[in-house]
């Protein structure tokens, strides 16, 4: 390596770049050992990291290729590689690089869980694991967990009066917390059992005291010490149904990654020699597992982690904001011992907006063990605005933003409205369509608020629950039925005197009544939605049924039998089904007719991705399964960080935790009052909550509270330590709400709104939250801030607002669309109209397609799987030919070609495929039967089969041997899957053999037309081979089932170029 020196400012000005600040200029030229770099929001720290490796080349200290980044989001690891090879391209263009420098080589900048994957694959054979897992996805893992959690058993489990999805979540989330914090599930159970056997008979306080009552955490211990064991066991068989199953998550990646390089330094030493210096990218927000991975393999090399503590918000994915703090003694000689740089200029933040967000920041620089430099702005930065509103209710807050963010965003202006929760958030959007605002709720949470997605999520609730009685009202209520209140009360009515009777309509005895009523909650006792089945049923002479008016009936009757027509359709694919309801509700055509919804298509659409997801994970993906995961989806996606673009000239509505990483021109942050920003400091969670690991088994024990139960003899002492403990877990709550609102300010360019009110729907004010509070004091608003409401009790309790219900469904829209449907009713057909011609060419159309006699040109190519789909069903050939539909797209794997390809592999033999360039529908059995989900303990059976098959211990003469037949005007694509010599006959016979991972022909018709296909087969490899085709036998084996099928005479050339003949020439044309 060259020792020359550039330094980082004569690379900027070579490169035409901004020169380097002296704080870049001593991060990008610092020498090669572990360092960490405190990099506060917005201050350039992708460009510094990319200017480093520039510097490093440039120097000769490092080939590029031995550069390894890591960051969290594919994003942002997409902008840092991007701007890598920018640099570098740029380096070479000015004959700076090393002149052995290959330009075709590149660093690798990766995501920490991709690049943990990528030590699983290459390695997991080590440890006896599958390297080819599939990854699961957040639906599939949720599917896997809930049906594990359905099928167990036990008293315990029985006892704990909790919903399947609640178990769901709790085994999922104790799973992933094991994985993250590589626990013991046995230490687990253990520690939850001895805390069960210290509490079981602990008195509630010592001789002579009068206190019974049980101490509440007497009772949460309780329950942890009771629930853990079940929930960890719960936790241990969805772990082991993945490595059945052959499945992994992200967080069993990144654990198995590190079991793979604590048993193997042979892999750690791999991994050193190929990157000689390590970027890792918002380190704050690594895990324990992750941090130990990464030390494991790179500590004491030139390992440069960028980060701020400031910004560590993703503590409940397994995140710890002390983990920064620990770098020195995890890569480095120790933390003292570390060199640490700063990265403290604000390139993003206006003066006004940067100096609101360092007085909130300070209380946690004081905190913190490592040294953080207060932000400052560039120096041609900006004053920027900062505003404050604190109104007297919560309708008048939104007023208040909504007026604001209408004064400032414009077609050219970015803008957000970034919240805490986005459960409160309908005031706020209700002002912005009252000012004309464009707003857009990110993500999937904003996907299920859409009008036209809410009818169709109720709809599939009704399918599935009977007690979905407030979804089955907003149908009936709406513009597709359009039932009135008094029919809706009728509806009731039924519904209670159903609750009264047994499945003969008889009364009830009062006994049974009451013991019914007292067995069930109010509720679920009368079913709105059974009540709609037997009106459907019910003769029109029922008595009953005059709880009804007439018109009532009739809708009310039309859509039972509506709903109960989708209702029979449960069982397809879910994908399918979503359709059928979409087309039978008419929602497809009210999004494309509603000028005033303009995102309900594109939502539509959207919808099918979250749906396709979830199916795609388990082949029994079940309707009340995604209705139950929708929730949990929605839940931890608004937690996420979100990589959607900005959206000029439209407000983008998202959490705090969801904007990290994002910037906007302008900002609003809204219910900046005591318990909401900042949160209320009571539901600050621990490890004493259902489903939760135990602190002393995370992997930052260390920095965390201490539960002190196992000196404790009474319950009041148990209480009290518990207080103390759950005192220390609100500090830290806290400080995290601070870190939440940091991040929040300082994602504005320009402009940042922060409001506040003190009437909601609480009966005590909530006064401006402690944040407000801070800025104020700080002198940074122009006028004091309120500190109590004009209104000493809410004037929202005693204010009555006059609706009507239910709310018209046209709205503003009524007298538009009632005047077109009476002009279309009236019209006269005859009259004259723009679209005449063209009407008159879609009729043309449709006829000749029912009638005329047209010309349907045979396709060249044609795959021998699909000659018999000619020969079978001519007329049904010739109609798809007429008017060609896309296929519907499938994301499952095809488990034959799997298959096939494992085969070929097997055989090492020469392969004479070429898959790269052939059309889709030219490949041999891809037709929809031979799609199936890629299950690999399925693969792993057919696999197992062959290996005890006939063909096992043979060679093959050659595998997947395309050759392309001739026959009347088209050419006939035959792929061959493999062709054996037969044993002993000296290389004159040879066999013909196709796999078939389906199920065998179901009769002789069938195999009938399946033989076709082997006699193409072994036409093609007469021509090809110049063997004589009477020399070639030909076979099927369905692996599936394990048996083989010769057909008892196979078609010869003549016989095919008849049938062919034949078929071709009386097709319809």
């Amino acid at each position: 390596m060259s020792d020359m020196i550039i330094s980082a400012a004569e690379i900027a000005q070579r490169l035409e770049q901004n020169p380097p600040t002296p704080e870049q200029e001593a991060i990008i030229q610092a020498p090669l050992e572990p360092a960490l770099v405190i990099a506060g929001a917005g201050s350039g720290k992708t460009e510094t990291m990319a200017n480093r490796v520039v510097w490093l080349v440039a120097n000769g200290k490092v080939s590029v290729n031995e550069i390894l980044g890591m960051t969290f989001t594919r994003k942002a690891a997409g902008e840092l590689g991007e701007r890598i090879r920018g640099h570098i391209a740029k380096l070479v263009k000015e004959g700076l690089a090393p002149a052995e420098m290959d330009e075709l080589d590149q660093a690798t900048v990766t995501t920490y869980n991709s690049f943990a994957n990528r030590i699983y694959s290459q390695y997991a054979v080590l440890i006896g694991r599958d390297p080819d897992a599939t990854v699961l996805g957040e639906a599939a893992a949720w599917q896997l967990a809930r049906s594990i959690v359905k099928e167990s058993t036990g008293e315990v489990l029985s006892d704990l009066d909790k919903s399947l999805d609640t178990l769901t979540d709790a085994v999922l989330r104790l799973s992933r917390a094991i994985a993250d914090n590589v626990a013991n599930p046995e230490d687990i159970v253990a520690f939850a059992r001895s805390l069960d056997e210290h509490t079981v008979n602990m008195p509630v306080d010592g001789p002579g005291s009068r206190k019974t009552a049980a101490v509440d955490a007497w009772v949460k211990a309780r329950e942890v010490g009771t629930t853990l064991p079940v929930l960890v066991d719960l936790a241990m068989e969805f772990a082991a149904a993945k490595r059945r199953q052959g499945l992994i998550e992200y967080s069993d990646q990144v654990a198995l990654a590190l079991e793979i390089c604590q048993r193997f330094s042979s892999v750690v030493d791999d991994f050193r020699s190929q990157f000689k210096v390590v970027l890792l990218d918002e380190y704050q927000d690594t895990s324990v597992v992750q941090t130990q991975l990464l030390s494991l393999l790179f500590a004491q090399t030139p390992v440069m982690a960028v980060g701020d503590p400031h910004q560590s918000i993703y503590g409940w994915r397994g995140a710890s904001a002390d983990n920064i703090e620990q770098f020195g003694a995890a890569f480095g000689a120790g933390i003292d011992q570390t060199r640490t740089y700063s990265l403290s200029t604000s390139w993003r933040n206006p003066v006004d907006v940067l100096a609101a967000a360092n007085v909130l920041v300070r209380p946690l620089t004081a905190k913190t063990h490592v040294p953080v430099e207060e932000l400052h702005a560039k120096p041609s930065a900006p004053q920027g605005e900062l505003s404050v509103s604190v109104t007297e209710t919560i309708f008048d807050e939104a007023q208040a933003v909504a007026l604001w963010l209408k004064e400032r965003v414009n077609d050219n202006t970015t803008s957000a409205l970034l919240c805490r929760s986005l459960k409160g958030i309908e005031p706020f959007k209700r002002a912005l369509d009252e000012h004309g605002v464009r707003y857009h709720v990110v993500g999937l949470g904003g996907l299920l608020d859409e009008p036209v997605i809410v009818d169709l999520v109720c709809t599939l609730r009704v399918l599935h629950d009977a007690s979905a009685d407030s979804e089955l009202v907003r149908l009936l209520t709406g513009a597709r039925w359009a039932i009135a209140p008094k029919d809706i009360v009728g509806l009731s009515g039924i519904a209670r005197w159903m609750s009264e009777r047994d499945h003969r309509q008889q009364q009830l005895s009062e006994e049974v009544r009451k013991a019914l009523k007292d067995s069930v909650v109010s509720e679920d006792g009368a079913s709105l939605v059974d009540a709609l089945d037997f009106v459907v049923s019910a003769s029109e002479t029922h008595s009953v049924l005059n709880k009804l008016s007439p018109e009532g009936l009739v809708r009310i009757k039309a859509a039972g039998e509506q709903i109960a027509r989708l209702r029979r359709r449960v069982g397809v694919d879910l994908r399918e089904l979503v359709t059928i309801v979409q087309q039978e509700l008419l929602l497809d055509i009210e999004a494309v007719a509603n000028e005033s919804a303009a995102t309900a298509l594109s939502s539509l659409e959207a919808f099918m991705e979250p749906l396709s997801a979830y199916v795609d994970g388990e082949d029994r993906a079940t309707l009340g399964g995604f209705l139950s995961w929708l929730k949990e989806a929605e839940k931890r996606e608004r937690l996420s960080p979100q990589s959607a673009p900005a959206e000029p000239g439209t407000v983008q509505i998202m959490t705090i935790h969801g904007s990290k990483g994002l910037e906007w021109d302008v900002v609003a942050i809204p219910r900046m009052v005591k318990d909401e920003l900042p949160g209320n400091r009571t539901r600050a969670e621990h490890w004493l909550g259902f489903g939760r690991l135990p602190f002393p088994f995370r992997g930052d024990a260390l920095h965390l509270p201490v539960f002190n139960w196992r000196s404790t003899t009474t319950q009041v002492e148990l209480g009290q330590n518990y207080d103390e403990f759950v005192e220390e877990v609100r500090v830290r709550y806290d400080d995290e709400q601070r870190r939440l609102a940091y991040v929040a300010l300082t994602r504005s360019k320009h402009s940042l709104l922060l409001s506040a009110s003190f009437w909601a729907s609480q009966v005590s004010p909530r006064t401006p939250g402690v944040f407000l509070q801070e800025l104020s004091e700080a002198g940074l608003f122009s006028e004091p801030l309120p500190q109590a409401p004009v209104n000493e009790i809410n004037p929202l309790g005693d204010s009555e607002e006059t609706v009507s219900w239910p709310l018209d469904p046209l709205g503003s829209r009524r007298d538009v669309v009632l005047r077109a449907a009476e002009a279309v009713y009236m019209a006269d057909p005859a009259t004259p109209t723009p679209w005449d011609s063209e009407i008159d060419l879609l009729l043309a159309e449709r006829d000749r397609r029912i009638n005329a006699d047209i010309e349907i040109p045979i396709p060249e190519r044609i795959p021998a799987s699909r000659f018999k789909d000619f020969i079978d069903d001519p007329v049904g050939v010739a109609k798809s030919l007429r008017r060609p539909l896309p296929e519907r797209p499938y994301r499952a794997t095809a488990l034959g070609t799997l298959f096939h390809s494992w085969v070929e592999t097997r055989s090492a033999a020469t392969s004479h495929i070429d898959l790269v360039d052939a059309h889709p529908g030219e490949l041999d059995g891809m037709d929809e039967s031979s799609l199936v989900s890629a299950d690999e303990a399925t693969l792993r059976a057919l696999k197992e089969t062959f290996e005890r098959s006939q063909w096992a211990t043979r060679q093959p003469v050659a595998v997947e041997l395309e050759v392309n037949v001739p026959l009347g005007e088209s050419i006939i694509i035959c792929k061959i899957d493999a062709i054996y010599e037969v044993e002993g006959s000296n290389g004159q016979r040879f066999e013909i053999v196709d796999w078939k991972t389906g199920k065998a022909p179901k009769d002789a018709a069938d195999l009938e037309l399946k033989q076709f296909q082997l006699a193409l087969y072994r036409l093609a490899y007469a021509r090809w081979s110049g063997v004589p085709a009477e020399n070639i036998d030909a076979a099927f084996y369905f692996v599936a089932e394990d048996k083989v099928i010769r057909p008892e005479r196979i078609y010869s050339e003549s016989e095919l170029e008849e049938r062919w003949s034949s078929v071709t020439g009386s097709m319809p044309r």
